[in-house]
């Protein structure tokens, strides 16, 4: 099992509504696989892990989920003949939004975040930060 972390830019994606549902679709950036863990972060202006979820489907494709995730895209991506790859997700947690959060963008790089976080980061291969999550997850 790989523990990945995603950002989620919010202007595009509906995150809240998608997680309201006790399952939803992300797409697919990484090499993911069924029981894998995805830590979800919102971009700006939260700049926080929100949400915590499971990897249940990891092979879908665009073209058969379109009209699940419609609702969720501000601007869906291309149009309804997509291939692009999308998995399906659990919800384990949703954690509070908020200002002073241990999850948020500042304490997550004094703890082992580098760079911008532009796309899917596997955990496993920062152990600082990995323990760090972790320990702040009920």
């Amino acid at each position: 099992m790989t523990h990945w972390l995603y950002p989620a830019n919010i202007q595009y994606y509906d995150v809240v509504g998608a997680f309201a549902e006790e399952t939803t679709y992300w797409p697919v950036k990484s090499r993911v696989a069924v029981g894998d863990k995805i830590y979800i972060y919102l971009s700006a202006p939260y700049k926080q892990i929100a949400l915590v979820s499971e990897v249940v489907q990891a092979d879908l494709i665009q073209n058969d989920i379109y009209n699940d995730i419609k609702p969720y895209f501000k601007q869906l991506p291309k149009n309804k003949g997509d291939e692009k790859p999308f998995m399906q997700l659990t919800k384990i947690q949703r954690l509070a939004i908020n200002e002073d959060s241990p999850l948020n963008l500042s304490k997550l790089r004094v703890h082992g975040l580098k760079g911008m976080l532009m796309g899917p980061r596997n955990l496993g291969k920062c152990t600082e930060l990995y323990n760090y999550v972790k320990g702040h997850l009920a």
